[in-house]
């Protein structure tokens, strides 16, 4: 997301955004919970079916993530059914991928129309953080995936959600509040078949069930959860200039006007040789996510042999101009871990703080 544009006003405290660049898939029919319990993460209760929705992926055979998705269960009389909450441009890819393994399942998967179902976002301070508040006879979801994300609500023919509270957000101002809080969506920064879903955080946001059944890419993410140390994560970072302070905390300028890296761009430790640090993935104004080396970029503690992170090291990223080759863009950046991480019991121990 590199722009010479304003980039979007801040998100206010209390708000709601009409999620556009999401789209609705059905899975429907008397074998749509088996069906789905062997391609997703999360386990697919069938009876009864889940009141609410939930946080989940879908991976490849070589347990790399295809798509992060949300799943509502449909309730009616007739035949169980979902709505598979996706980015929108990878409603069509998922579909496919879905009939793949449909066989001889009694199911019907179709993506819905614009204007058939929406998905909005909806938070508050002190409002939307259980299914008492907003979830009443809707379809949806408390967005699980960090604290204050708030709830997920489907609409249907082009209707808003009932009782709103707070000011309507784009959907870049959504952005902005999802990127502060370290959350990646979508294939453009939990990239298609490269990411694995411990490094995108999948685990952390509550997507993966590590009790449940076999499912396509399990393998690999057992194994990873069970012997395998995560080095990588997804983090929000932010941007400054040679001449600009480090920043102490992560703070969104909307003011900030700068070009930014495309997706990929390497991340690497200033006056030092070495490995990348990490890659950049997107961002909007000042702020964005990268796949950070946990032991170079944070005070993060993996072994006991300790890490290689110094609070006077800095970061940057050095890329070339799209329009004039020999012309190359600098901008130095700081991951920040997010105090959710650290608060996670499992990972508790993982993190040392150091005076910086």
């Amino acid at each position: 997301m590199s722009t010479g544009n304003l980039p979007p006003p801040s998100p206010p405290p209390t708000g709601y955004a009409h999620l556009k660049n999401r789209t609705l898939i059905s899975v429907y029919g008397h074998d749509a919970p088996h069906f789905l319990q062997g391609l997703t993460t999360a386990n697919i209760v069938s009876s009864p079916l889940p009141r609410h929705g939930f946080y989940s992926a879908f991976l490849n055979a070589k347990g790399r993530v295809l798509n992060d998705v949300f799943i509502y269960p449909i309730r009616d009389e007739g035949d169980p059914g979902f709505l598979i909450d996706v980015a929108k441009d990878e409603g069509e890819r998922l579909k496919a991928h879905l009939k793949k393994f449909k066989l001889r399942a009694k199911v019907k998967i179709g993506v819905l129309e614009p204007g058939e179902g929406d998905v909005w976002g909806l938070w508050g301070e002190g409002r939307y953080v259980d299914l008492k508040v907003g979830m009443e006879n809707n379809v949806g979801c408390v967005d699980s995936r960090a604290p204050g994300m708030g709830i997920r609500i489907v609409t249907y023919k082009g209707g808003k959600p009932a009782d709103l509270v707070g000011e309507e957000a784009s959907v870049q101002s959504y952005d902005v509040r999802r990127i502060l809080m370290g959350v990646a969506e979508g294939q453009h920064e939990i990239l298609k078949e490269e990411a694995l879903p411990q490094e995108s955080n999948i685990d952390y946001m509550g997507g993966i069930d590590f009790r449940k059944g076999c499912y396509v890419g399990q393998e690999l993410t057992i194994r990873t959860h069970h012997t395998g140390i995560v080095r990588k994560r997804i983090l929000p970072v932010q941007t400054y200039a040679d001449q600009e302070k480090k920043p102490e905390k992560l703070e969104y300028n909307p003011k900030a006007v700068s070009k930014l890296p495309n997706r990929r761009v390497d991340i690497s430790r200033m006056n030092t040789t070495g490995r990348s640090a990490g890659k950049w993935l997107a961002g909007v104004g000042n702020i964005g996510l990268a796949l950070c080396r946990l032991e170079i970029m944070t005070d993060t503690l993996l072994t006991e042999g300790g890490n290689q992170w110094k609070p006077e090291q800095e970061f940057q990223m050095a890329w070339k101009s799209d329009e004039v080759a020999s012309d190359v863009y600098r901008l130095k950046a700081k991951a920040f871990v997010p105090e959710w991480h650290r608060n996670r019991p499992s990972v508790r121990d993982t993190h040392r703080q150091f005076n910086s």
